[in-house]
């Protein structure tokens, strides 16, 4: 069943990978295509340091590039964004319908609300620092719903940094059933928190820089350097560690955007017929 799963849907899948201005790799996700559109994570909204992004689909083999762009990172999300950041939803929809891409196949969401625990379910996904896509098996473990209201599945399967933005599918269906969040469990805030004093630290740290010396040493630049050295280290171990707490937000909120858009495109549709009917009565 699993091997379905890789023919029907594998070539729908894309990696984003997000590049400085020296052209290094700070940031990557996973994004799936729907008609036109490209789905992914809510954080590829909010990459600040990024230039540009390469958004690349690739074969049966998990490799060959069939299909990439690279895009200036602020045409991406200013000119291309379709969905609305802050959503709480955790979910972005950008515009891709381009020539580049008018063979990639698109996956289908699923309408179906609920599914019962323990149900297979399988995942396709980019891992950080990886060209590869990967797929992998999971089982729904849980659900729950965070204080914004929005529904999430839990599920067994391993995640890393880059598998952001993969879609969970139903086997029996080959529809997306969920797009794989950000990691949310204790080692992620624990990272976030020890970003945070890092980053603080380093502020203070500037504020007094120079105003010391021992000889020709600076010892305020040595504590600066010492805590870049942390955040690199604390970054690198965060980024290469995987997850067994996984979690997927569930299509509601996206669906009802389609739908949304669905009913306005045939709005237009039928008032340009409308308009015709005048045209021609006249």
């Amino acid at each position: 069943m699993l091997s379905q799963v890789w023919k029907f849907c594998h070539a729908s899948v894309c990696s984003l990978n997000f590049l400085n201005e020296r052209g290094v790799s700070i940031d990557s996700l996973t994004g799936f295509k729907v008609n036109g559109c490209l789905i992914t994570s809510e954080q590829a909204f909010y990459v600040t340091k990024a230039k540009k992004v390469d958004i690349t689909f690739v074969g049966d083999d998990a490799n060959t590039v069939v299909a990439s762009m690279r895009i200036p990172y602020a045409e991406f999300v200013k000119d291309l964004k379709i969905g609305i950041s802050n959503n709480n939803a955790d979910y972005a929809v950008f515009n891709i319908d381009f020539p580049d891409f008018e063979s990639i196949p698109s996956l289908r969401l699923s309408s179906q609300r609920n599914f019962p625990i323990g149900s297979s379910v399988a995942f396709l996904s980019f891992g950080y620092g990886t060209r590869n896509l990967s797929l992998k098996s999971a089982i729904i473990s849980s659900y729950h719903t965070n204080s914004e209201g929005i529904r999430f599945l839990e599920f067994d399967g391993q995640t890393s940094f880059g598998n952001s933005g993969s879609p969970i599918i139903n086997p029996l269906t080959m529809e997306v059933i969920g797009i794989v969040s950000r990691r949310t469990n204790n080692v992620s805030k624990a990272f976030n928190q020890l970003m945070d004093i890092v980053n603080t630290n380093l502020d203070e740290l500037k504020r007094v820089e120079g105003v010391v010396r021992f000889g020709d040493i600076d010892p305020i630049q040595v504590l600066v350097a010492n805590q870049n050295q942390l955040k690199h280290l604390a970054s690198n171990i965060y980024r290469y560690t995987v997850s067994s707490n996984s979690q997927a937000v569930m299509l509601d909120h996206i669906l009802t955007y389609f739908n949304e858009k669905s009913t306005e495109s045939a709005y237009i549709y039928q008032s340009s017929l409308v308009k015709e009917v005048d045209v021609t009565l006249s």
